[in-house]
């Protein structure tokens, strides 16, 4: 168990005045605190990143039932910081933070931003300054690795200045020893999206992909066999697949993120000993081979076995990676499977 590693988890879904004096004056969201929860479990996981119940700090809308106080608010996220720092202080020295949050945000500049909180109102944008934070970490050089997931949008609104962290700066000399990676759901000046996943759950896009990768599908297997997830191989598949869980009208959308971005960025190795990652997947055939016997090979060419289409389709049950099926002398059809999608049309 990873005894050293801490977390703090955020997660607002309700914003019942964000929209101000309108009667659709709430703007809430749906998938934040369903993303907060698998994020959570992958904390927790012993195939994950096996941190220990009690190093994982959260605040999410369902701490707050709808009908009670509005939160979390201001107060709610910054006696739950005290709380975790005086928690990390305590010895041994700890090795890694993770920062996860989710919500309605905003952009100060590239990589630097935050949540609005849940009592943001237009003329009120009460808000946490997360990357502020993310850098008091760093630079307090209390853990060896900082790692931020941030799922919000990235747009400047009308917010003139954010709230900085609330605590006196530790600057210590060896915090340029300190690795650290932020993964931001949008790109400066973006939006951030969300949709009913394949699941039946509301998610984020980003913090979708970002659970499945975490869970294998970004897994690199070296020459020995041995699976790992490092933060170079999440990047590459978060890239590859956000778009992927999104909608053709979020995708056209201009102010629409369609990639994460990230920064600062350090190689780590987030999972050691990954999990095997596979999906079913259903794949449409073209009507010439609507019920023929095809061969399945991957990227490197290697036959995988055949498989039998039935009524135009075949079932498969695959890891990511980029696979050819084909008839014997015949047709064939190349596609790539990142683990999110469920269906995939060569037809």
């Amino acid at each position: 168990m990873a005894q050293n590693d801490m977390a703090l988890v955020i997660a607002i879904k309700r914003y019942p005045s964000f929209g101000g004096n309108a009667s659709s004056a709430s703007r809430d969201l749906r998938g934040p605190v369903n993303d907060a929860a698998a994020f959570t479990e992958w904390l927790k996981a012993q195939d994950g990143g096996d941190v220990p119940s009690a190093n994982v700090f959260s605040v999410t809308s369902d701490d707050f039932p709808a009908g009670g106080p509005t939160g979390p608010v201001l107060k709610d996220l910054t006696d739950k910081l005290d709380a975790f720092k005086t928690a990390l202080k305590q010895p041994p020295k700890k090795r890694r933070l993770y920062i996860y949050v989710s919500g309605h945000g905003y952009g100060r500049r590239r990589t630097e931003g935050g949540l609005y909180l849940a009592d943001a109102t237009p003329n009120s944008l009460t808000n946490l300054f997360v990357t502020d934070y993310f850098n008091w970490f760093m630079a307090s050089a209390h853990f060896k690795e900082c790692v931020l997931f941030c799922d919000a949008c990235m747009d400047q609104g009308r917010l003139a200045s954010p709230s900085p962290a609330h605590w006196r700066r530790e600057i210590r000399p060896t915090s340029h020893n300190t690795k650290a990676v932020g993964a931001y759901a949008a790109r400066f000046a973006g939006r951030a999206v969300e949709g009913t996943m394949s699941n039946g759950q509301d998610h984020g896009a980003f913090s979708y992909a970002l659970k499945l990768g975490l869970d294998g599908a970004a897994a690199i297997v070296d020459a020995q066999g041995n699976r790992s997830i490092t933060t170079d191989s999440l990047r590459d598949y978060l890239i590859a697949t956000m778009q992927k869980l999104m909608t053709d009208a979020q995708l056209q959308h201009p102010l629409v993120s369609t990639e994460p971005d990230f920064g600062p960025f350090d190689t780590l190795t987030l999972v050691e000993n990954a999990p095997k990652f596979t999906r079913l997947l259903r794949v449409a055939l073209p009507p010439e081979v609507a019920n023929a016997t095809l061969e399945l090979e991957n990227a490197a060419l290697d036959k995988l076995g055949q498989v039998a289409a039935v009524n135009g389709q075949v079932t498969l049950t695959l890891a990511p990676g980029m696979y050819v099926l084909a008839e014997i002398g015949g047709w064939e059809g190349a596609f790539e499977f990142t683990g999110a999608e469920t269906r995939i049309d060569l037809g």
